[in-house]
């Protein structure tokens, strides 16, 4: 009972505390330096950079849980460098973007190095929550679809989607909400045009790193900064709500 009465506690702590930062925002919305192309960018940019990094990101977890054997030492050097990449500041990675995507490869400041430097940003955040969901899926059911011929590539990507397509969605969704927060990433390889973009090719400018610009560089721009900041706290509650709608419309199939 205790437990019961302490765990509302604690959620009604944090819905308050929710409600009150949100509050703070509340004062009449201003977007005149905000475009459409901003955010059809920050959306292309973000959902492509999930898409694209899911698959090697699933195959990897597979790897760490047990699923796909490697030879040992290949195995630890996959683990080490997922740890790198997941303690390494995003600015780093923003510097490394920019030095591979923008200068040698000749991407230049465009959607695609954006979308290259988050795929290096997601791919540790993807790799922990897709093997947290594989191994004990596997401690379960491994020896199970072993005994019945089912090898670990079948297993990884046939038979666990089967059964965990809420939680491999909720996974994806981390993902993109962490793709939406980080600015110090991006704001080196997208580069600052605020037009309607037209191939992968063209500069965009993110709407993190639109908030930052608002909020820094252009006067009179942080009402507009506060405004989208809002927006955006709206949208990230939206994507914490949805996975658990689709987990219990998941589950009635």
């Amino acid at each position: 009972m205790f437990k019961i009465i302490r765990q509302r506690w604690l959620l009604g702590l944090y819905l308050l505390l929710t409600v009150s930062i949100i509050a703070t925002f509340f004062k009449p919305l201003q977007f005149e330096h905000t475009t459409l192309g901003i955010i059809v960018g920050t959306i292309f940019v973000t959902v492509g950079a999930v898409l694209i990094a899911a698959l090697p990101a699933y195959l990897i977890a597979g790897v760490m849980a047990g699923i796909v054997r490697l030879p040992s030492w290949l195995q630890s050097l996959t683990a080490v460098s997922v740890y790198i990449l997941a303690g390494m500041p995003s600015i780093i990675l923003g510097i490394i973007g920019f030095l591979l995507f923008v200068n040698t490869l000749g991407f230049g400041w465009s959607m695609l190095s954006a979308m290259l430097t988050l795929i290096m940003l997601l791919y540790p955040t993807l790799v922990t929550a897709f093997s947290q969901l594989l191994r004990p899926f596997n401690e379960r059911y491994g020896k199970a679809a072993k005994s019945f011929g089912i090898g670990p590539l079948e297993f990884l990507f046939r038979l666990s989607p089967a059964y965990q397509k809420g939680k491999i969605l909720d996974a994806l969704i981390l993902g993109w909400a962490t793709s939406l927060g980080d600015t110090a990433a991006v704001m080196l390889t997208c580069g600052a045009l605020t037009g309607f973009p037209t191939s992968i090719m063209d500069s965009v400018r993110l709407l993190n790193f639109h908030i930052f610009l608002l909020a820094m560089d252009i006067p009179g721009g942080m009402p507009e900064a506060r405004s989208l900041s809002l927006l955006l706290i709206i949208f990230l509650l939206f994507l914490f709500i949805t996975p658990r709608l689709a987990n219990r419309f998941l589950s009635e199939d």
